[in-house]
């Protein structure tokens, strides 16, 4: 009697240890194996003859990915990677390094605003305008609602020489929505 358990322990052990290497083996293929390497090794052993390969052998190459994969598993394309300067919105001609600004809230609600380093904060009422005469560029513009709502901000050139017109709207779109609008010295109006 057992003897006739003998076999089927040792066909049950070896059926168990099949699984585990099937496993395993499923496991390191889902796992993508070791790391590639990266640049040589820090210590190589010199070469024998043997290592060397036969004139008629193709070198071995390690191939190359396609894309690198991001941070979420997925293949990383230049259009995931952020502008590296962004798109004026934009120009104004500074006369002298000067420039006026007109402030147009087309809003129902107030608007602060200060020019940094210039101004205190200052308060743009409800459908109004103001105009900010002889600014010294660059400057940074921060704006932003009491009440948290968002903004649109539309800067333009205007057909004076040296004018911008800054217009702010109501929005619900959080992308649209800017903190800050900077004028450089060559006259290039970036939003932030």
């Amino acid at each position: 009697m057992f003897r006739h358990n003998l076999p089927l322990k040792k066909i049950s052990l070896l059926a168990a240890t099949c699984g585990g290497l099937l496993v395993s083996l499923a496991t390191l293929s889902h796992a993508g194996g070791p790391p590639p390497q990266q640049g040589k090794p820090v210590s190589q052993p010199a070469e024998t003859p043997s290592e060397t390969p036969a004139a008629t052998e193709e070198p071995v190459s390690q191939p190359t990915p396609a894309a690198s994969p991001g941070l979420s598993g997925m293949p990383s394309t230049p259009t995931d990677a952020p502008a590296r300067f962004p798109m004026p919105s934009a120009r104004v001609t500074p006369a002298e390094g000067m420039i006026v600004i007109k402030l147009v809230n087309t809003t129902n609600a107030v608007i602060n605003y200060q020019i940094v380093g210039v101004t205190q904060q200052r308060t743009l009422g409800e459908q109004s305008e103001i105009l900010l005469k002889s600014i010294q560029v660059p400057i940074t513009l921060t704006y932003q609602r009491p009440d948290g709502g968002l903004l649109l901000v539309r800067p333009q050139a205007t057909a004076m020489p040296g004018m911008l017109q800054v217009s702010f709207g109501a929005t619900t779109e959080l992308d649209a929505d800017t903190k800050s609008l900077q004028i450089q010295e060559d006259g290039k109006v970036i939003l932030n």
